[in-house]
């Protein structure tokens, strides 16, 4: 008889501190107590199945991440490899035999396997966990959440990919990930998918099929209605700076150097405004020497990454407008965020960001158009009863689509006994 347990086997990296502790992404974190805390009784332990991140990451990330106490909080981390920078293939096939016997026994031990779309081909430990769970013939709950599929013609666009690649990806991985969609929307228990189009294309009929809204923000993050009303009364004062800002990883696919640029730009144009970029990763350095190339330090600011808290969401209430310009798909956790502190978003014109106007605390603009950006910024700075507008209409879709919300409705559908 397999114990009791809900099985996690995700990418997100961990790192092990010591026997009965662990580090982990602190919004995430968050998300593996709420979730334990939903299960309740209906497993005897949540074990987190994913590779550990090596002790230069873990020392480079800080206090970005959260401790997590095994014992205390009965979530168990089980590592399958130890993450290295661009691991050969060699590397990777190496690999495979001690992860696959990793998975198999937690897999035994479970009554639920979650896991998702396997990126690395080479390497699909996720997909792997699904297989053997629809194989044991567990509960199975597979999420995706981006859709991938524009993101090979936009990496060859921006000259990021040759055609070679561009070719590779598109008609041998891509392909691969959608058979493991097509497979998971016919066997598994819960197909949750981040995208309608997802849902539409994949899933259609099929009540195993749904659409989810990935937030992080609880209740008590969002901007209390004295806050919101202070804010909007100083927003609309035109003479006061629009507060820009980006928040998240300092990487390239990002685009924070769109950013950048299109808030000199509205800069020259006469727009008074001030940018906060907070975060930390490897473009930190670069986008300094952007700032500098800008003449924009005087209202530029740089701030390291910050842990997801009560005191995170505090600096994101003071901010008007956030900016966002992915150089290939994303998934606009951070536009969830900012609507918590009342701070709409403006964004290159990509997936997500498109579908979350119906939030009505959005704007987009053509993708890789910053001069469009900027525009929309310089209007945006004088048309405040518009922005104002926005924030109301940001902190009401972040009430109605708060992580509570979504993982009660998530455990409900893949516990639907004990819900």
């Amino acid at each position: 008889m397999p114990a009791n347990n809900y099985l996690m086997v995700l990418p997100v990296r961990h790192f092990r501190i010591d026997p009965c502790h662990v580090a982990v992404e602190g919004a995430f974190a968050e998300h593996l107590r709420m979730m334990r805390n939903r299960i309740g009784s209906a497993a005897d332990r949540l074990v987190m199945a994913s590779p550990s991140m090596s002790a230069d990451a873990y020392k480079s990330k800080g206090q970005t991440l959260s401790i997590l106490d095994e014992e205390a909080e009965g979530i168990r981390f089980c590592t399958l490899f130890t993450d290295q920078a661009q691991p050969s293939l060699g590397g990777k096939i190496r690999r495979i035999m001690p992860m696959l016997r990793t998975i198999y026994a937690s897999c035994r031990q479970s009554t639920v396997v979650h896991s998702g779309l396997s990126w690395d081909v080479w390497l699909p430990f996720e997909f792997t966990a699904v297989l053997l769970g629809i194989l044991m013939r567990r509960r199975t709950v597979f999420v995706v959440d981006i859709d991938y599929r524009n993101s090979a013609i936009m990496s060859y666009r921006v000259g990021d990919w040759s055609w070679k690649s561009y070719a590779a990806c598109r008609y041998i991985y891509d392909t691969l990930r959608s058979l493991q969609l097509h497979v998971a929307a016919h066997c598994c228990s819960l197909v949750l998918l981040k995208g309608k189009k997802l849902v539409s294309d994949f899933g259609p009929g099929r009540s195993n099929v749904r659409y989810i809204l990935d937030a992080a923000h609880s209740n008590v993050h969002i901007i209390g209605e004295a806050s919101l009303q202070t804010k909007i009364n100083r927003v609309r004062d035109v003479s006061s700076p629009l507060r820009l800002t980006y928040f998240g990883r300092l990487t390239a696919y990002k685009g924070i150097d769109q950013c950048l640029r299109a808030t000199a730009m509205a800069r020259q144009l006469g727009a008074n405004v001030l940018m906060d970029i907070i975060g930390s990763g490897e473009q930190f350095e670069a986008l300094r020497r952007l700032s500098s190339e800008c003449s924009a330090d005087s209202y530029v600011r740089f701030h390291g990454g910050l842990p997801f808290d009560r005191e995170f969401f505090n600096t994101l209430y003071q901010f008007h407008l956030l900016l966002a310009a992915p150089l290939r798909e994303d998934t606009p956790r951070s536009a969830l965020d900012a609507m918590a502190a009342g701070v709409p978003y403006l964004a290159f014109d990509t997936y997500y960001y498109r579908e979350l106007l119906e939030s009505g605390a959005g704007q987009t603009v053509p993708w890789l158009d910053v001069e469009a950006m900027a525009h929309a910024i310089v209007d945006l700075h004088g048309n405040r009863e518009r922005l104002a507008t926005m924030m109301e209409n940001a902190v009401a879709y972040a009430r109605a689509n708060t992580q509570e919300i979504w993982l009660d409705r998530r455990m409900a559908w893949t516990l639907p006994r004990a819900a």
